[in-house]
């Protein structure tokens, strides 16, 4: 398809540069969806690579399931949200001395880890559609949301630990070092959440979306990933998809006769630990390959993934 073409070709190392050096600010970033659905972004869209960035999390991630029990039901309440993590902040960095960072910010940082095969768009694809989301989260919902660039490697436990949710992208197929693979899953266990989204190799692929859940499926063999059914409250914790489910922008929708996303979920919770989408949300977020409507489908979508695990 001729829209993967253009995508590979220049896609953005000047952002990459700027996110590494933590210079990326959202007052002078190009990305911003108009009324015909394009954006103006510059080329070269790509993430640099991050080691030592500050860390910048609100808690690490043992403290989240207290953090989850005192959150429930309150995305509704928005402000009041806010208040209580001002208030969770402050007891997290008595307890944490000065280990903890106190933001009071929900942070969207991107997972990198270790690819396998020689497809263009890896894990540092797009940053431009990381930005826009932040700003259309801040928008259009009560969550104070830091605008910050931040690059989380999955072979640093400690670091990964102070980001309880991170987003997780690629187009080729990936395999995972011991330590990798035991961090991941250590990770969910404790209660973290990966958004993982096939970024599909030339517009009709899937090798992300089978490599990631076979991955799972390995990691946890007693607890297979299960396909998300429509009528699941992740798909209208905020935004209504009625019986859609997920918004499809491009890719391989059904799997195993089912359409759209899959998720890993807890066992005696229900909660989902990872949710993993096959249609591309990820380009969506990025308003350049679709009309307005279609983007804002996925831009709500990732929204209401973030809110889920807000309120789980």
């Amino acid at each position: 398809m001729n829209r993967r073409k253009a995508y590979h070709r220049t896609d953005d190392r000047q952002t990459g540069r700027a996110a590494e050096t933590g210079a990326m600010s959202t007052d002078s970033f190009p990305w911003a969806c108009d009324d015909s659905g394009r954006s103006h972004a510059q080329p070269n869209d790509r993430l640099g690579m991050a080691p030592g960035m500050a860390p910048g999390g609100l808690e690490r991630i043992e403290h989240l399931r207290s953090r989850r029990s005192f959150l429930r039901g309150s995305v509704a309440a928005g402000a009041g949200m806010l208040a209580a993590l001002g208030a969770l902040a402050g007891g997290l960095r008595k307890a944490l001395g000065d280990e903890a960072v106190e933001t009071g910010k929900f942070i969207f940082p991107r997972l990198q880890f270790s690819v396998l095969d020689g497809t263009p768009d890896i894990w540092n694809v797009g940053p431009s559609g990381d930005v826009i989301l932040r700003k259309k989260l801040r928008e259009l919902s009560n969550i104070n949301v830091s605008m910050d660039p931040k690059v989380v490697r999955l072979g640093d436990f400690d670091e990964l630990c102070r980001y309880p949710f991170v987003f997780m992208t690629s187009e080729g197929f990936f395999k995972l070092p011991d330590k990798e693979e035991k961090n991941l899953r250590e990770y969910l266990e404790r209660g973290g959440l990966i958004l993982a989204d096939d970024c599909v190799f030339a517009g009709k692929d899937d090798r992300f979306f089978r490599c990631y859940r076979d991955l799972i499926n390995r990691l946890f063999p007693e607890n297979k990933m299960r396909h998300i059914p429509p009528e699941h409250e992740i798909y209208h914790i905020h935004f209504d998809f009625g019986k859609k489910g997920s918004p499809h922008m491009q890719g391989v929708q059904v799997h195993d006769g089912f359409s759209g996303a899959w998720g890993l979920f807890e066992k005696g919770t229900g909660r989902i630990m990872t949710y993993l989408d096959p249609g591309d949300l990820h380009c969506g977020w990025m308003c350049k390959y679709w009309g307005l409507e279609k983007s804002m489908e996925a831009i709500k979508m990732g929204i209401n993934v973030i809110l889920y695990f807000l309120s789980h």
